[in-house]
């Protein structure tokens, strides 16, 4: 049996596809600009979306939409990590910072890779402890294989209160 904070069996199911089915129904405006899940494991997230309803004036990539996908980018890794570990709780977007380096054309196209070893291991611990806890993640979203956009946030999770306690 795995306790709570370590990754059980059960990761495969915390895939793509429950990522997707969790941001279209509690994200109105990622089926607005269309983002789709393209990949989630313990290695990286990555999300995309048209650039055909993300278009600004320009014919590139509207800030908003880079920042949207960024922003459910990180909290898709997160959220991942939640529930593959077994913890009962909510991520939220706390503080961010994007740089937009070079216009996008192309698909929107957002990574996230895990952070380092020690940030995961220094949430974990906090979460088990305290029963919240923050994490530092960078997205980047590509324009071909130029860096366009750094995005790099802080995220917050808390362990959901139960019922009657």
């Amino acid at each position: 049996m795995t306790s709570i904070g370590e990754p059980g069996p059960q990761a495969a199911g915390f895939g793509a596809d429950y990522l997707q089915a969790r941001i279209v129904r509690e994200f109105a405006l990622a089926k607005h600009i269309g983002v789709i899940v393209e990949s989630a494991d313990d290695g990286a997230v990555i999300l995309r979306a048209p650039i055909a309803t993300n278009v600004n004036y320009k014919g590139s990539a509207f800030g908003g939409s880079l920042y949207s996908i960024a922003v459910l980018t990180g909290w898709a890794w997160v959220t991942r990590y939640l529930a593959t570990r077994s913890f009962c709780a909510d991520a939220v977007i706390q503080e961010s910072n994007m740089r937009f380096l070079v216009p996008v054309y192309g698909e929107l196209r957002a990574s996230a890779a895990a952070p380092s070893g020690a940030q995961i291991d220094k949430f974990r611990r906090m979460l088990l402890r305290a029963g919240r806890g923050r994490i530092p993640l960078r997205v980047e979203i590509h324009e071909g294989q130029v860096l366009a956009t750094i995005f790099e946030g802080v995220f917050a999770a808390a362990i959901r209160r139960q019922e009657g306690i």
